[in-house]
């Protein structure tokens, strides 16, 4: 896409608004941003947005390396990584017009997992099927990260921000160097992402001064609400 003031400032501000309802609810950020960023065009997803996120996940999963869950991080990791060539199947086979439903098919799907599905018990079957799941739905529409949050819910609060940042960290580069080798990654996409990486950086920032005034019992159904609106102008093109 071609880049504008208004686009640049219009895409930062939604990333900004959603950094600081995700650390407000626990509620993943993809299935926010995603349809969102995807009215704006369907290019900044799912490689722009994941480039740009690594400005974030790296710096917070080494903020927290001590607390990483490293016994069930490779399962989980080999799991996502067969999502990941799922997904670059998926997208070899389908029409770029059909993005906007699948997106918002995935964003449905997150919101679903997030109000039905209420606990996971660790194991292999969990590990590597979550994983699957949350690759799958990570490098198609940006919207894993719910089923990661699912799988390691029961532990600590740091354990859980650190693995997830740590899981993201690969599975985002992973993700890009496949894409890149199938050539679902380019140059402009590149641009993309470090265009967004403002919005990113300064939502967790500016994050504590705004989350102490947000009930999370509420406001995670607003936030909910707004995603499934999302999705559902993207699968009826509103």
């Amino acid at each position: 896409m071609e880049w504008t003031i208004s686009s640049f400032l219009l895409a930062n501000f939604i990333l900004i608004v959603a950094s600081i309802l995700q650390m407000a609810t626990g509620v993943s950020i993809g299935m926010l941003i995603v349809p969102f960023l995807a009215m704006i065009s369907y290019t900044l997803i799912p490689v722009p947005i994941a480039f740009a996120s690594l400005a974030l996940t790296i710096m917070m999963a080494y903020q927290g390396r001590k607390h990483i869950d490293i016994q069930n991080v490779p399962q989980v990791s080999l799991g996502m990584l067969f999502g990941v060539f799922v997904a670059i199947y998926i997208f070899k086979n389908i029409e770029f017009q059909h993005l906007g439903v699948i997106f918002g098919l995935f964003i449905l799907l997150s919101v679903f997992i997030s109000l039905k599905v209420k606990s996971f018990k660790l194991g292999a079957g969990i590990n590597y099927g979550g994983g699957f799941v949350a690759g799958l739905m990570g490098a198609i529409a940006a919207v894993g990260g719910q089923v990661l949050a699912l799988i390691f819910q029961n532990h600590p609060l740091e354990s859980i921000k650190s693995t997830l940042a740590f899981l993201y960290t690969i599975f985002t580069i992973t993700m890009l160097i496949l894409f890149y080798l199938f050539d679902e990654f380019s140059y402009g996409q590149v641009i993309s992402g470090f265009y967004m990486m403002p919005g990113f950086i300064l939502g967790f920032l500016l994050a504590p001064m705004f989350t102490k005034y947000f009930n999370p019992k509420y406001t995670k159904s607003v936030v909910l609400g707004m995603a499934t609106f999302g999705a559902l102008a993207l699968i009826f093109k509103v």
